[in-house]
C-alpha cells in the first residue's frame, strides 16, 4: 500500500509540475500507466474543440490544426507542394510549447523508425517532405518532437493494449500527414483554377504575379474554405489549410485562424526538375 501511495503521489507531482511548465500541454493522461483504453468506446461524431469532457484519446485536445505546404523552387517534384508540417494548436488558436508535449518521446531516429516499419513510407517522405537544409531526418525529428507529440490521439495510451507496437504513433503521424497532403493537393487545386507556376524571374520584385484573392478563391473552389498564404517579399512560401477533427482522425477543413503575408504572389516554376 505504501508503494502504491508513493507511486500515485509521484505521478500527481509530475503532472502538476508539467502543467506549470507547459500550460497548453494536455495533462489528461493521469494514471495512464494503469489505464486501459478501448478505442471502440469513442463516440464517432465528436468534433474537436466542441467539448471539454472528452477523453483526449477520442478527440484531439489540441483540436485546431494547420497543414502547411511549402513551395520551394529548389526542392520536391515540379508538380507538387512539399510538406512543412501538421501543427496542432489549442482550440483558442494558441501555439503549443516550442519543445513539444512529451519529452519522453523525443525520438531523434525518425528515419530508422519509419524504415523499419514501412520502407515505402520513407520513400514517400523523402519525396514530399524534404528538408531545405538537406537533412531530412533532422527536419522530421523537429516536426515530430515539436508537433507530433502534441497530437493527443496518438499517445501510446490511445492504442488498444494488445495492438500497440512501440513507436507506432510516429509512423501513424507521418502517414496521416502524407495522406492529408495527397487529399488536399494544393498544386492541383491551384491548377484547376488556372493558377500555374510561371517562368523564373530574377530580382526581388518579380512582375509576373497572381493576387492573394486569386489564391484564396482557388482553394475555396476546391474545398470550401480559404487558406492562409505566406510569402517572402512577393515570392510564394507556403499555403496553409486549417482543420478540425471529427472523431479520432477524420480531418475536415475550416476557415483560417492565421494571417496572410502576401498581396502579390510570385509562383515560379521549380528549378530542381
Amino acid at each position: 500500500m505504501r508503494l502504491f501511495t508513493f507511486f500515485a503521489a509521484s505521478v500527481a507531482a509530475v503532472n502538476a509540475l508539467q502543467q506549470q511548465q507547459h500550460p497548453f500541454v494536455v495533462q489528461d493522461y493521469q494514471d495512464s500507466a494503469l489505464a486501459t483504453f478501448q478505442p471502440d468506446t469513442c463516440p464517432i461524431d465528436t468534433v474537436s474543440c466542441q467539448r471539454s469532457d472528452v477523453d483526449p484519446c477520442c478527440s484531439p485536445k489540441n483540436g485546431l490544426l494547420v497543414l502547411s505546404q511549402q513551395w520551394d523552387t529548389r526542392w520536391g517534384p515540379s508538380d507538387a507542394f512539399t510538406i512543412h508540417g501538421l501543427w496542432p494548436d489549442t482550440c483558442a488558436g494558441k501555439m503549443l510549447p516550442g519543445d513539444g508535449c512529451d519529452s519522453t518521446r523525443s525520438y531523434t531516429n525518425i528515419s530508422s523508425i519509419v524504415e523499419a516499419t514501412d520502407p515505402a513510407l520513407l520513400k514517400e517522405l523523402n519525396t514530399f517532405w524534404p528538408s531545405n537544409k538537406g537533412d531530412n531526418n533532422w527536419f522530421w525529428t523537429h516536426e515530430w518532437v515539436k508537433h507530433g507529440t502534441c497530437v493527443t490521439t496518438l499517445h501510446p495510451r490511445c492504442y488498444a493494449h494488445d495492438d500497440y507496437v512501440p513507436q507506432q504513433e510516429v509512423v501513424d503521424y507521418f502517414r496521416s500527414v502524407l495522406a492529408l497532403r495527397a487529399k488536399y493537393n494544393v498544386f492541383q487545386a491551384l491548377n484547376a483554377s488556372g493558377i500555374v507556376p510561371t517562368e523564373p524571374e530574377t530580382g526581388r520584385r518579380p512582375k509576373n504575379t497572381y493576387t492573394l484573392t486569386q489564391f484564396k478563391q482557388a482553394i475555396r473552389a476546391a474545398w470550401g474554405v480559404e487558406p492562409n498564404v505566406k510569402c517572402i517579399g512577393r515570392r510564394l512560401q507556403e499555403v496553409q489549410i486549417w482543420f478540425k477533427v471529427r472523431g479520432r482522425d477524420t480531418y475536415y477543413p475550416v476557415d483560417p485562424w492565421g494571417q496572410d503575408t502576401c498581396r502579390l504572389i510570385s509562383y515560379q516554376q521549380k528549378s530542381s526538375n
